[in-house]
């Protein structure tokens, strides 16, 4: 068990405890104390720090210390705040166990004050515990994507703005494009989609696999939406020049490990027509067959992937932000993305990323890490947020491609990602897996689509946005 990992199962249980008070508070509706809250939800972000920045810049590490008062106050609290329990804690049921929870808490500051407080003044250690900040986890799965731009608008709505967004696959270019904004205006979209033809995007032409794995479909995503995602200047942005940090999962193959020869891969597609929207049915079914087999065969073979997050260090940072969405939505068997063009300063950063790694090709980040929720959590533990250093960080994941019995044709693709997905899921306050969703080939819907699940996702989201708020909302100060 690495050091992150026993992190997590120490702080893992206060996440999942802090979600069900949110719930039972929401369900309260008024009826639970206010201050009994602002107790329960201080103790709660208090113990489960772990590293807390300094005003010098250092991290000063608390977890010792806070480790005896944790165990105490998950005695109090998991039998109320269990996510298995049948039913949410009742206002009359937390009031006592806020008392003693109360009492945890502030003999703990003291220790802490007692042992740290020459490192770690006081205020500090409460700015840290009280500042919410929100991370927003976009998953891939082609058009199953699309739900991801109601969150993003009701969101917007609600006042709610991410201080970090991890994707992957499509995940990552419509993170792509709420991280390029600080606002988010969702009459713009359909403006970036009439600009779009499935012919600019995808091109059948003989392209050099140099750092992309091979498919029949070249993914020119810098020509269909460079122009979106350039400084005034018209130089490209990077993910460093993104007003709201982005972290981009991919999917790398290491040498010697590949199943099958590489051109094997340009061939994969039974009918390899540049247009989804004119593919017959049963091709469409022999495809995706070959496509389950192609992704089934890098995902369960050990030691045969590495998981890149671009955004995560900072020689990533410097990656152009369409160059990492690219590679993460290039999907093996089927979509190619690779750098066409002469840019020695990319060349060398992915030259180099291959090099250190022992990697052979880049490919679709849904591959290993579909829903990057423990990607987001572990980089939060070993950096903190950009900008501020706080690890104090509600997780919000979205998830488009999970296993629906009414989908079959897809299920095969959507099983091979649910396991990676299932490990990732504790690390969220809140998962979201939508009911409805557009077909993973509807890449360029139409208007009418595009609004008609854009509206059922945010009647999907409705319940779940109290609960965020609730999470969100800056935590009062622990009583005297």
């Amino acid at each position: 068990m690495t050091l992150l990992q026993e992190r997590f199962a120490e702080v893992g249980p206060l996440n999942a405890m802090e979600a069900q008070l949110a719930r039972a508070a929401v369900a309260a509706r008024g009826r639970l104390d206010s201050r009994d809250e602002t107790v329960l939800r201080y103790a709660l972000s208090l113990f489960r720090c772990w590293h807390v920045r300094a005003p010098d810049g250092r991290d000063v590490a608390v977890a010792a210390l806070l480790r005896p008062f944790r165990e105490q106050l998950v005695q109090v609290l998991w039998p109320l705040l269990d996510p298995q329990r049948p039913v949410l804690a009742s206002p009359h049921e937390l009031l006592p166990a806020a008392r003693a929870v109360q009492a945890i808490a502030q003999a703990a500051l003291a220790e802490i004050q007692r042992s740290l407080g020459h490192r770690l003044p006081a205020e500090r250690l409460d700015q840290e515990i009280r500042e919410r900040h929100l991370v927003l986890i976009c998953g891939g799965g082609g058009g199953t994507g699309y739900v991801h731009l109601a969150a993003f608008a009701l969101l917007e709505a609600a006042g709610l703005q991410p201080a970090l967004i991890a994707g992957s696959s499509m995940g990552a270019i419509l993170g792509l494009f709420r991280a390029r904004e600080r606002r988010f205006d969702l009459a713009r979209i359909p403006e970036i989609l009439q600009d779009l033809s499935y012919r600019k995007i995808f091109r059948l032409i003989p392209q050099a696999s140099v750092y992309g794995l091979p498919g029949p479909l070249r993914l020119h995503l810098r020509t269909a939406i460079g122009h979106w995602l350039r400084h005034p200047d018209g130089s490209p942005l990077r993910l460093s020049d993104l007003p709201i940090p982005l972290l981009v999962t991919v999917t790398g193959i290491r040498r010697g490990k590949l199943p099958r020869p590489l051109e094997e891969y340009e061939s994969m597609l039974v009918d390899p027509d540049p247009d989804p929207s004119r593919w017959r049915i049963r091709a469409l079914h022999r495809n995706v067959r070959r496509l389950t087999s192609a992704i089934s065969e890098l995902a369960r073979i050990p030691r045969l992937t590495a998981r890149l997050v671009f955004g995560a260090s900072e020689e990533t940072r410097q990656c152009d932000a369409i160059d990492a969405a690219g590679f993460s939505a290039s999907v093996p068997g089927l979509i190619h993305y690779d750098l066409v063009r002469d840019d020695p300063r990319m060349r060398q950063l992915l030259d180099g990323l291959l090099q250190r790694h022992d990697l052979l090709r880049l490919c679709d980040g849904g591959v290993v890490d579909n829903v990057p929720v423990r990607t987001a959590w572990q980089h939060i533990q070993r950096t903190g947020l950009p900008g501020t250093g706080s690890r104090n960080a509600v997780i919000f994941a979205l998830d488009g491609f999970a296993p629906r019995l009414v989908t079959p044709l897809w299920l095969p693709l959507q099983s091979i990602a649910a396991p990676a997905v299932a490990r990732n899921r504790p690390y969220a306050h809140i998962y979201k897996a939508f009911r409805r969703t557009l077909s993973p080939l509807a890449l360029l819907p139409t208007q009418r689509s595009l609004n008609a699940i854009v509206n059922s996702a945010k009647e999907e989201l409705l319940d779940e946005l109290p609960v965020l708020q609730r999470l969100l909302a800056p935590i009062g100060s622990l009583p005297a």
